[in-house]
């Protein structure tokens, strides 16, 4: 690896004649509420000619410090193109902690790290990639070489059983090589309701992980499961919540989670819109072995506003592992309904999932909600979690109110964390407009309200404001009644 950047730096410093000029930019974030910190700091600088750029970009946080140092280049030459990076870690490296205590009580961390927590010592070098592309009669080649100290894999259930064995003789070499392990959930949603019978629902909430399973997969452990009772016993608290229920994880949520001292991973792609082919090879000091590859489609339009998509793919544990095919908006035709269906075809079965967003009137109203299945092929009513009310007022300005009934479940599907506490419905207005130097302002405000307790419903009033003062600077910041006031700068030449 160490060669590879050495020829690649050789190449940038004497592959052209053109003069070196310098780039590099100064990103800031400062918190002035609820304290003052400059919590997050960025610089960058680079050298560069017509055809290459070598860059270092340093990295502070105002919790943890002088958290990351990276160094690359890229660039193009005619038909070729190379890109780089390595990463380098000056301080300690936490790979994987979990949120709660031995005691397991949430409201009182301890100030020694948990027991289940996998760190590293810093300075250290943690990860560094090379990727070379070539760029003929339309098609892209590329290989890419990733490299990866002291890392953390990742697989679902099907790889792993309960007892970590596998049906697939290949997975054995991470266990070799591995020096910790674990099963975990993410995360765990909590329900609440307001009768012990738990038959009126109040709330869904999702409770961030990763919490770690027992080793027949049962439950959660003992500290992990007691952190989630004592956390869930609080809200209900709050909520007036009569009883909760926290599920036991199930197999389809399951993370298997080994950590290897050493991983490699090799990627060969070709991509002729709109198709793209993907050869995967991996090591975990082992040896070099093959991994998965990809055949796809990417998502086209021929007719009437309707995506389609496909995906095929091959693992060396399977051999044939899927084939995907995805209708997008399959019923805007006649309905307008924003419905996606997606058939999966596996060895031993086919799948059909539907993905129902809701559907859209003018004016703009968009319900979002999904069908309730009675089963595989009966759908027995429709769940509405939320609705959104919404007007343009120009190219780039807007106003919109959302109101969920299902925050969970409307979060889920807009794929944001967009309400605290009992918050379950904001308006926004958005504004921009023309600014320095050919470039746009935006600005957006916002009120959050909850049903009860305060003013009006009223929990948060906000603004966000993003304005460039001049060529290579722009300044902003974020205001809410939490309290937090923060404003970011962004310099650059």
């Amino acid at each position: 690896m160490r060669r590879i950047f050495s020829g690649a730096f050789a190449l940038l410093l004497g592959g052209s004649t053109f003069a070196l000029s310098l780039t590099g930019s100064w990103e800031a974030r400062v918190d002035v509420l609820p304290s003052l910190e400059l919590s997050y700091i960025s610089f960058t600088i680079g050298v560069t000619n017509r055809e290459f750029t070598l860059y270092t970009t340093s990295v502070f946080e105002w919790d943890e410090g002088f958290t990351e140092e990276h160094f690359g280049l890229f660039g193009q030459l005619g038909p070729f193109s190379l890109a780089g990076e390595a990463l380098i870690a000056p301080g300690d490296v936490v790979l994987k902690s979990t949120p709660y205590t031995a005691a397991g009580d949430p409201a009182a961390p301890p100030l020694d790290p948990p027991a289940v927590e996998w760190k590293i010592l810093g300075p250290i070098y943690r990860s560094a990639y090379l990727r070379f592309g070539i760029a003929l009669f339309g098609v892209d080649f590329s290989f890419k070489i990733e490299h990866f100290l002291e890392h953390v894999l990742e697989f679902p259930y099907g790889d792993f059983s309960q007892t970590w064995s596998s049906t697939c003789p290949s997975n054995s070499r991470y266990l070799i090589a591995s020096r910790d392990r674990e099963i975990d959930v993410p995360r765990v949603i909590i329900s609440y309701y307001a009768d012990a019978a738990k038959t009126t629902l109040i709330r869904r909430e999702a409770v961030e992980g990763p919490f770690e399973v027992l080793p027949d997969l049962s439950d959660y452990t003992p500290t992990a499961k007691t952190y989630l009772q004592n956390r869930a016993a609080a809200r209900a608290a709050e909520l007036g919540a009569a009883a909760f229920e926290i599920p036991a994880p199930t197999t389809s949520e399951l993370v298997f989670k080994l950590w290897v001292p050493y991983y490699m991973r090799y990627t060969f792609a070709t991509h002729a819109p709109p198709f793209r082919a993907e050869a995967v090879f991996d090591d975990v000091g082992t040896g070099i072995q093959f991994v998965e590859a990809t055949l796809s489609l990417e998502e086209i339009s021929p007719c009437c506003g309707i995506g389609i998509g496909a995906k095929l793919s091959f693992t060396k544990c399977r051999g044939f592992e899927y084939l995907e095919i995805r209708l997008k908006d399959a019923l805007r035709v006649c309905c307008g309904l924003d419905f996606d269906v997606t058939l999966r075809f596996t060895p031993t079965h086919k799948t059909v999932s539907l993905e129902f967003d809701g559907f859209t009137w003018k004016p703009c109203v968009k319900i979002y909600a999904e069908p309730e299945f009675i089963d595989d092929y009966t759908i027995g009513g429709l769940n509405i979690y939320g609705f959104e009310i919404c007007c343009d007022l120009g190219d780039c300005s807007y106003a919109k109110i959302v109101t969920a009934f299902d925050v969970f479940a409307l979060e889920e599907i807009l794929g944001e964390d967009i309400f605290q506490g009992d918050e379950f419905q904001y308006l926004e207005v958005g504004v921009c407009g023309e600014a320095c130097c050919g470039q746009v302002y935006q600005f957006k405000g916002f009120i959050f309200f909850q049903e009860s307790g305060s003013f009006m419903g009223i929990t948060r009033v906000g603004a966000e404001l993003a304005f460039p003062l001049f060529r290579g600077f722009s300044f902003g910041f974020r205001w809410d009644t939490s309290p937090l006031f923060s404003f970011t700068w962004t310099l650059s030449f």
